[in-house]
Formats: C-alpha cells, structure tokens, sequence
C-alpha cells in the first residue's frame, strides 16, 4: 500500500482532533486551584497518590493494579518475585512436586495474621480454594483455574493438585493472597472493606473517595519497614497530582506525564509489563464478530503517531499481539499491524459493514491520558468508514463493564491495558482469548484447543508451539483486540525518596527509603 494514502498524526493534530490542549494535558501549574488539602505528615511517612477509590480490597476477587497498590502491602502469597521478577520463596519456603499433578509447600512457621490468627496450612488452603470458588467471582479465575483444590497435610504443609501437569503453577500461586479463614468467616460480606494480612502493613481507615491510611503491623515477622505510616490518596486528575508532587503533599505516584518529567523533582522510568489494547468481541450479536470488521480497526489505528503525541514517545507498539518479549510465549513471528486506512476500508466495504455503528467503552481518569487517547483512537476509527459511539465511565463503572461477572453481556470494545504479573503468556490468554476468563469477551476454539493444550505439556519446546498458534489465531486471523503498546512506567517521587519499580509492577512500600 503507498504510503501517499495515508495521513500521519501530529502531536498539535492529535490534541485538536481530541479536543484537548497541551496545557491542560500536561502543565500541573496550571491547576494550582485544584491541590487537595495538604496532609500532615511525619518524619517515617509516605503518602502516595492513586487514581481512584478501589471497589474492593478483597485480594482475592480483584484484580486491578490500583486495588493491588494498596492490598499487596497488607496482604502476601506464598511465593513472590524479586525486585528482577525471579520466583522466590515467602509465606512458603519450599515446593515439592510429588506426583505429576500434585505439590507439597512447607510453610514459614510464626506467621500470623495482624489479628492474631495463625498462619497454617488451613489458611493456605481456605485461600486457595477460595479463589477458585465460584461465589468469590474472582477476576482472577482465568490464571489460577488449571488449580483443582488444596489440602493441609499437616500444620505446615500444603498439598496442591491441579487437573493436569502445570508447568506454570508456581506463578500461579504469586497472585495468590493468604487470608485467615476466621476472620473471612466472621466479617462475611464486609471483606472487601476490612482487610487482615500478614503483611507490613494494616489498614487504620478508609475515607472513601479521599484517602487509604495504612500503618505498619507490629506483628510482622519480616523485618520492620522504615516507613511507618501510609496514605494513598485519591487524586483522579493527572494535573493535581503532578502539582500534588511539587508542592510536598504528596511523596510519589505512577503515571507523570512525559511532557512533565523536566518539571518532576525526580523519576524512574522503565518499560513496564502493562499493554494497552482495544478488547473486541466477536461473540453471537456483536457487531464486529466479523473478523475483517476487527481486522479493519487494527490497520485504522497509527500507532507512530499515538505514542509520539500522546506518549513522548515512550513505549513499543504491540507486535500483533498481547505480549512482548520478555513473556513465555511470544510469538516473534508476528509483526504490528501498519497503519493502512485503505486497506481498513476495503475490509470494511468487503465486510459490508460502511457506517456501522459500534460502541467503544473506555475509562476516565484510570489510566494517565486514558480520555484523549480514546477520543483519538475513535476518531481514527470513525476516519475509516464506523461510526463509533465512544463512552467514557469513571474507572469503577468502566471494570464493572467490561468484568463478565458484573456485566454478562460485554461492550464490543473496551479499552483496557493489561498487567502479566506470571510473565507467562497462560495468564494473557485465559484472561482474554478464552471466555473462561472474567475479562474475556471472545472465544474461539481453535485457541482454547492449543490453549488447553498448553496447560499439561511439560515439554518447554512443545509448549511454546502452542502458545505461540494461539497468539497467531487469536491476533491475526481472529483478532481478539487492537493491539497498541507496551507503556514505559513513569513514577514520579520527591527528591527524599528512594524507590525502584519492580519487575512485576507489585508496589512494596517496606522496601521504600526516605532520605532526610
């Protein structure tokens, strides 16, 4: 295709297109008026800035990175990962594979619960079998559903069984939060409101729609956090935390713009695990199941010219697929679709869909930027021959939209931009190529054949064939989403304090250091 046809974005075209301006995008200083209150602080505190209220600090039935920034300091698995994302032994201190589809974890002996309830090998197994109940509704199924049941073997021993040899289980049980059958039991449906974890941290009070505040658990059997008292403050506009940051009120926060990094007393940057993509239906009644519909929208987006005006920049485009590199499984065969409006208006008229009506739901103030990369991404779409319907939800109505078991009838598109903490393909395609998984809203057999495949054989070479065929169906001949970029993670933090990201995305305040 030449490429005369085609029309590149420029950043100042990309913000008239959106509506937005580049003061409002990114100028902090700007919006002096709007800082929320200043809090006090102390010398061992850290207040940090999220983008909206969690629905839920239940660690087993959401999966959401901002809820995580918060219950990842109370709450902890049985295996973690290092700062470089290496599996390491925590409330386990070993794994044993005793038969093909079974595996014994001794437990670290000492441990409790903040309120007093041991950790033991009942709890290990409540948690476990708790997420895989159908009645948590966890977020999480798709990961951990290849797990058939877990068993105490003894005070400190738990017996794990999955339905077949799982040659990815111990990533599995890294997203895994322990919690105390007792007191679960007894707070029942508050839960998600009260929090008890064996972690450094515990929950002192939550103002909904204002701020989290955490303090440290004195009880916690690791070492003590120099950091003594948290808060997360909910800040939803990029601006006011950005002035939020300048001004001493807050410490540090993910999401600084790249047009504000000059202007950040200090940052870290690094690409993330965190993909962006537009999900797509192709279920019965969908007005995109045709596949050269969703074809057609992945050749409508310039990537190019999103990332550079929007972005900096910053970032890779996705190459065809909902993985990078760095993930067990990546197909390097595949390649990004190229920005070809004309070849996304030729499927569109084969597809006789010229006017369609389609309607794309996106987040407000979740993601950093997260409205005017949508309002760009539908007018490119509407540039090609749809007529798109964007919608824009706060970030609690926009998971509960695009979450099957909130809302069983998914959108045709959802913007979202997804984490993969096992750094295993397994999570991304039972997430969203299979509707197994609570996010899904696409399903092909051909995927879930190799997908299923994939989850028993052992053979490292002949799993990645696998998963490899499945990104090839679910990316190429049946598109699952419009696949956009993996983001550069961009923390920005007072001069004071002494942060590195790790791998995972995971935040761990203790190991967080203030100097001065």
């Amino acid at each position: 295709m030449s490429q005369a046809g085609k029309t590149k974005i420029s950043r100042r075209r990309m913000l008239k297109v959106t509506g937005a301006t580049a003061s409002a995008a990114v100028l902090g200083g700007a919006f002096s008026g709007l800082a929320s209150p200043a809090y006090a602080k102390g010398a061992n505190s850290l207040a940090i800035a999220i983008a909206f209220d969690p629905p839920s600090l239940d660690p087993l039935a959401i999966e959401q990175s901002v809820p995580a920034q918060v219950t990842w300091n109370i709450y902890e698995p049985l295996l973690w990962r290092d700062k470089n994302g290496r599996i390491i032994p925590w409330l386990a201190e070993s794994i044993k594979q005793t038969s093909p589809t079974t595996h014994i974890l001794k437990l670290r002996d000492g441990v409790k619960f903040q309120n007093g309830e041991a950790f033991n090998a009942r709890a290990a197994a409540f948690s476990i079998n708790r997420i895989l109940d159908p009645e948590t509704k966890s977020q999480w199924i798709g990961t951990v559903n290849t797990i058939k049941a877990a068993k105490a073997v003894g005070d400190l021993a738990v017996e794990v069984t999955t339905n077949e040899p799982d040659p990815v289980l111990q990533s599995r049980l890294t997203v895994i939060a322990m919690m105390a059958p007792d007191w679960t039991s007894e707070v029942g449906d508050q839960v998600g409101v009260q929090t008890n974890g064996t972690g450094p941290y515990q929950l002192e009070e939550w103002k909904r729609n204002l701020s989290i505040d955490l303090q440290v658990n004195p009880s916690y059997w690791g070492p003590a956090p120099q950091i003594e008292s948290l808060t997360f403050r909910v800040i939803p506009e990029d601006a006011t935390r950005f002035q939020s940051l300048n001004t001493n009120e807050i410490d540090l926060y993910l999401g600084v713009l790249p047009d504000q990094l000059k202007q950040a007393p200090k940052y870290q940057a690094g690409l993330s695990q965190n993909y962006s993509f537009l999900r797509l239906s192709n279920l019965e009644g969908s007005s995109i199941a045709d596949p050269r519909v969703r074809q057609a929208m992945n050749y409508a987006i310039d990537k190019d010219g999103l990332r550079n005006a929007l972005h900096g920049g910053l970032g890779n485009n996705l190459n065809g697929q909902l993985s990078v590199p760095e993930m067990t499984g990546y197909n390097p065969n595949l390649k990004p679709f190229p920005y070809d409006p004309e070849r996304a208006q030729d499927l569109i008229r084969e597809a006789g869909a010229q006017g369609l009506d389609v309607t794309v739901e996106g987040p407000k103030g979740r993601y950093t930027g997260d409205a005017v990369e949508m309002q760009a991404i539908s007018a490119m779409l509407e540039s090609v021959g749809l007529h798109i319907d964007l919608v824009l939800r706060d970030p609690n109505n926009w998971v509960r939209i695009g979450d099957r078991n909130q809302t069983p009838s998914p959108p045709e598109a959802w913007y979202v931009r997804h984490t993969n903490t096992t750094f295993d393909a397994d999570r991304t395609l039972s997430s969203y190529y299979s509707l197994r998984g609570s996010y899904s809203s696409y399903s092909n057999a051909d995927v879930d054949r190799n997908l299923d495949a994939s989850r028993k054989e052992m053979d490292p070479a002949k799993r990645l064939k696998l998963l490899n065929r499945a990104y090839e169906i679910g990316s190429v001949e049946d598109p699952m989403g419009v696949y956009l970029f993996q983001h550069t993670e961009l923390w920005g933090m007072r001069k004071e304090v002494e942060f590195t990201p790790y791998a995972d995305g995971v935040l761990h305040v203790s190991q967080i250091r203030m100097n001065g």
